[in-house]
């Protein structure tokens, strides 16, 4: 698969390298207005920099575009590929709101594009495990979930980058952080119920937001909870109580870093197992998967629905910490 990289900041670049050895995937041209043709990560990895997003969905050489832009820009660009017929990566969030995603959804199934989406974390070897043990029922009935994903990383930017504009980037960290975590509530517990979510203003200045603290009640009943701060030094986990026993799983460092992640199973004798899963390139395990889902060869876990259903609790927690009070998805 031949692909062009639209959006080349920290994380286009990212994408670019982490894709550079892939026999799946071709990184052929990549596009964003405001770098510079002359930007080492051309000439580096042999990225043709002369077409903008017009010709590049336009080119008959370019089977795939890999979206990396900014949030608001989403929807027009991935409309817009997939009417010219190119198979679409969205990176996370998809989308802001109820009704773009579904607009996006349509033009997707309208056009036989296969979506995929940013959700590299669900590749991670200490989530496939905890996939495999609720799978396999050895929790039992899943009673509550709660995680936390925060990182300072995003407070070296200039407090006018769009990663920090409460437009661009609602929640404080949920576009940044806290959507990999319901990701992984939807994958693993359905759609969403109720929503009730806080944002504070602690280190940064209002409207800015660096605190969020969400709860959330899913169609099955089972409750979850997330936090996400992004003035505080790296903190990963996610934990899921069972009847049966339960699992929490701990990051050390972000994915710059090549540290395990702890994976402690306690069972329902209360006897606990620590083990240590390693970091796996899960950026290109989750592009070739959906490279191999384009080509038929095989399925891609992340489909079409589920990424509805974030979008859905994106824009309720969203709408809950602007109104605050309980915000129930009626969709």
């Amino acid at each position: 698969m031949k692909a062009a990289v639209i959006g080349l900041g920290w994380w286009g670049k990212q994408i670019i390298k982490c894709l550079s050895e892939s026999k799946k995937i071709n990184i052929t041209h990549a596009f964003d207005p405001q770098v510079s043709k002359d930007d080492p990560i051309f000439s580096e990895f042999s990225v043709d920099p002369n077409l903008d997003f017009d010709e590049i969905i336009d080119s008959p050489y370019v089977d795939a575009v890999i979206l990396a832009t900014p949030n608001q820009f989403h929807e027009e660009q991935l409309i817009s590929a997939a009417n010219k017929g190119k198979q679409v990566f969205c990176e996370k969030p998809v989308a802001l709101k109820y009704e773009s995603i579904k607009r996006m959804a349509s033009a997707c199934k309208k056009n036989g594009i296969i979506l995929g989406v940013g959700h590299e974390r669900r590749w991670e070897p200490a989530m496939v495990k905890l996939r495999e043990m609720l799978d396999e029922g050895m929790l039992g009935e899943i009673l509550h979930m709660e995680t936390n994903f925060s990182h300072d990383i995003f407070m070296k930017l200039d407090r006018d980058n769009w990663r920090l504009n409460p437009k661009s980037a609602p929640a404080g960290g949920m576009t940044a952080l806290g959507i990999h975590l319901s990701d992984f509530f939807v994958s693993f517990l359905g759609p969403a119920k109720t929503v009730y979510a806080k944002t504070g203003s602690i280190v940064l200045e209002h409207p800015k937001k660096d605190t969020l603290s969400v709860n959330i009640r899913f169609r099955n009943n089972v409750t979850a909870s997330l936090a996400v701060m992004i003035s505080t030094p790296f903190y990963g986990r996610f934990t899921v109580f069972g009847e049966k026993g339960w699992v929490e799983i701990r990051e050390v460092s972000n994915v710059d870093f090549d540290d395990p992640a702890e994976f402690i199973y306690c069972d329902k004798h209360g006897k606990r197992v620590v083990e240590e899963y390693p970091v796996v390139n899960t950026v290109k395990l989750n592009f070739e998967e959906w490279a191999d889902a384009v080509a038929g060869r095989s399925a891609y876990r992340i489909n079409i629905d589920e990424v509805i259903s974030n979008v859905q609790i994106l824009e309720s927690i969203i709408n809950s910490a602007d109104k605050n009070q309980i915000i129930k998805i009626i969709n």
